[in-house]
């Protein structure tokens, strides 16, 4: 009996409760300040130098015109502090619980490659479209960078769900889910009365949610590379 009462105690211990999960998000740490270190450069660059922000924002037609360098400014830009934190809201959230179970380095890896891929996405993969469904004004002048990376956070969540070990606690699980369910609700509410900006949105949350999807198949390869390697040489 004292031992069976051991072995719960030290399950209990080993299960991370929600203050563990975000005291030990270092990566998530990283990624806001390196977009508060951004937005702080930027702000110096175009408010005193008075360096003009199209330098370092994009659009549709500039990166199909090549202007590559574009996808990595743009994606750590923000025009002002409360457009920074609203981005930043959903990495405070949700970050913690992915790193956990995916470790720092593949979070923040796939946090910034999942907003240069989700560019790439929008403007060539949906560029056409954009421009016949909204018009030229929105084809021109729409773009959105770290939101991208914001609606790809949830393909990761849902892989940090399904990965067993180290498990979550009852109460780490119930606010990572409230939270990726509340986040996923907001951004595809279904409203007849939206504008072309906003559906322009959603087309643009819809290709974070794509390149989540790729970096939860890259992640889940590389997890199990050493297993589909002995597969393959046993079969031979």
């Amino acid at each position: 009996m004292k031992r069976k009462r051991v072995n719960f105690m030290l399950l209990k211990l080993r299960r991370p409760n929600l203050l563990s999960v975000f005291l030990n998000a270092r990566g998530t740490f990283l990624i806001c300040c390196i977009l508060i270190v951004c937005y702080l450069l930027f702000s110096f660059l175009t408010n005193v130098l008075l360096i003009p922000s199209a330098n370092f924002v994009g659009s549709i037609p500039s990166i199909l015109r090549g202007e590559l360098w574009r996808v990595v400014t743009s994606t750590v830009y923000h025009y002002e502090w409360s457009h920074l934190m609203k981005n930043m809201l959903a990495v405070i959230v949700l970050g913690p619980f992915i790193e956990w179970k995916i470790g720092s380095t593949p979070f923040v890896i796939s946090f910034f490659v999942s907003s240069w891929l989700g560019v790439l996405l929008f403007c060539f993969g949906f560029g056409g479209f954009i421009q016949s469904a909204f018009g030229i004004g929105t084809y021109i002048e729409s773009f959105y960078g770290v939101l991208l990376s914001g609606y790809a956070l949830f393909p990761l969540a849902i892989l940090a769900f399904l990965i067993e070990k180290p498990t979550f606690s009852f109460m780490t699980k119930i606010v990572a889910f409230t939270s990726t369910l509340y986040y996923v609700t907001v951004g595809y509410w279904p409203n007849l009365a939206m504008s072309d900006i906003e559906k322009n949105v959603q087309v643009a949350h819809s290709c974070g949610l794509l390149v989540g999807l790729f970096c939860v198949l890259v992640i889940l390869i590389i997890k199990h590379r050493e297993k589909m390697f002995s597969f393959s040489s046993r079969s031979k």
